[in-house]
C-alpha cells in the first residue's frame, strides 16, 4: 500500500460498538426470538416439517443427478469421438 493510504488508515478511528445501542438490540433479538418460539412449536407438531425436508432434498438430488448427466452428454458431444 502507499505511504498516504498507510497514513489515513491509522488514523481512523478504532471501530467499537456502542455498548447502549448494542444491549438494545440484543434485548430486542431475545424479545423477538421468545414470542416466536412458543407460537412456533405450537403451530406445528414435533416432526410435521421432516417430510417437507426429505422431499426437497429428493428433488435437489434428482435435479444434481439430472444436471451432472446433462454435463457429461455435453462434454461428450463436444471432446468425444468424431
Amino acid at each position: 500500500m502507499p505511504d498516504s493510504l498507510t497514513r489515513l488508515l491509522a488514523e481512523l478511528p478504532l471501530a467499537e460498538p456502542d455498548p447502549a445501542r448494542a444491549e438494545r438490540t440484543r434485548m430486542g433479538c431475545r424479545a423477538l426470538l421468545a414470542r416466536q418460539t412458543p407460537r412456533a412449536s405450537a403451530s406445528r407438531g414435533p416432526s410435521s416439517g421432516r417430510g417437507t425436508l426429505q422431499i426437497w432434498q429428493l428433488l435437489i438430488a434428482v435435479l444434481g443427478v439430472a444436471y451432472l448427466t446433462e454435463v457429461i452428454v455435453q462434454a461428450l458431444s463436444v471432446y468425444g469421438p468424431p
